[in-house]
């Protein structure tokens, strides 16, 4: 490969594969970004007395609703680039988990780039083994009070100036699923729907303990909690009234929860790099040459002996071609380029050139992949991992 080797002043950095166990060394084994456990290790972690912190990065309701013992609340939307008051201590062990374990990952990498070395994400609560605790009711708003004790035919809990802006829906009757969304479409139409019931007399209607929960958030951080089960409207005093309409809102609700499992089980691909027992972790680019690497190697494990060239990448030939998305890039070290269609390159230091940028290992250095890959000739191995 015949190109231009530029030095640049800065190094462009990349978030880590979002899936998978990000474990990427230095020259003195130290994990250079979060690492990520099981519960069960996450669970003997807990019991050290080492000073950790257990970080729930979920929303204020969904803590409340249930959350394991001692965790603090730093929502994931809330991490920006200063280092939260709540975790002062960059060198503390810091455990981080979400609901199903998306939102803890992208937690993670951020309080790593920020400078906390001791990093553990574990998971979602939604396969805890452990054991939750819940918060105690949510205190009475005015919109609340009259959602609990609904005083005419229908049911107004809000205003067209307050209109709620998340929606969280646990399905207590079957399996205790549930679902939650912010896409304001949604939000409306479940608004739509509520605001559309009509309350009518009390009942004694034969009921058991688990009534489906409805709760609505809005902008200021208030929410409203609904209760209602096959018919009823179930207040907070316990009371249930006749209620018309709740077919069309568990229509409503179905779908929330089909969309739901729909997007919980579409996997997501991460590009696995292993050369003299060391393991990478590489996130795909969005273009059809990664999508075609990522199809092969899903079928069979990729073995490529690579050389120098130029003192800058590692680069070897491929059994097959692959379709190309050539734009000029200038590369960073952990950059996976596609040459010619043919040809595939590790880069450990940075090069000006048209050619397809399949993958890039995130946090790596000249000197950690040099460490890895050696000044001569090595064998790598290629494989995808598809994880939720």
């Amino acid at each position: 490969m015949k190109a231009i080797k530029l030095i640049s002043l800065i190094l462009l950095a990349a978030l880590l594969a979002g899936c998978g166990s990000p474990e990427v060394m230095d020259g003195s084994d130290i994990v250079r970004s979060y690492t990520q456990i099981s519960q069960d290790e996450a669970m003997r972690m807990m019991q050290e007395d080492d000073g950790h912190v257990i970080v729930d990065v979920r929303r204020q309701d969904e803590y409340d609703a249930g959350h394991i013992p001692g965790a603090i609340l730093i929502p994931n939307e809330e991490i920006g680039t200063e280092r939260p008051e709540a975790l002062p201590d960059p060198d503390q062990i810091i455990l981080i988990y979400c609901r199903s374990g998306n939102r803890s990952k992208q937690a993670a990498q951020k309080l790593f780039d920020m400078g906390y070395m001791n990093i553990y994400e574990f998971g979602g609560i939604n396969t805890w083994p452990g054991e939750i605790v819940k918060e105690n009711a949510m205190e009475s708003t005015p919109a609340e009070s009259s959602a609990q004790k609904p005083e005419t035919e229908s049911l107004q809990i809000w205003t067209a100036e307050a209109p709620p802006v998340s929606v969280r829906y646990d399905r207590m009757w079957e399996y205790s699923d549930y679902a939650e969304t912010t896409d304001p479409e949604t939000v409306s139409a479940l608004a739509e729907a509520v605001q559309a019931l009509e309350i009518g007399e009390p009942t004694d209607m034969a009921t058991d303990d688990f009534t489906d929960i409805l709760t609505f958030g809005f902008a200021d951080g208030t929410a409203v909690r609904l209760e209602f089960e096959d018919q009823c409207w179930v207040t907070g005093d316990g009371k249930r009234y006749q209620v018309e309409g709740l077919t069309a809102l568990r229509g409503l609700l179905e779908d929330m929860l089909e969309d739901e499992h729909a997007a919980a089980v579409q996997p997501v691909p991460t590009l696995v790099i292993e050369a003299n027992g060391r393991t990478f972790y590489a996130e795909p680019e969005d273009n059809s040459s990664a999508e075609a690497f990522l199809d092969a190697l899903s079928i069979e494990p990729l073995e490529v002996e690579l050389h120098d060239y130029g003192d800058f990448e590692k680069v070897g030939p491929l059994p097959w071609d692959l379709p190309r998305n050539d734009e000029t890039i200038t590369t960073v070290p952990g950059d996976v380029i596609l040459y010619q269609g043919n040809e595939i390159t590790i880069y450990y230091d940075e090069n000006t050139w048209d050619f397809t940028r399949l993958a890039k290992i995130g946090g790596v250095t000249r000197e950690d992949l040099l460490e890895v890959f050696g000044d001569g000739n090595v064998t790598v191995r290629f494989r995808v991992e598809w994880s939720e």
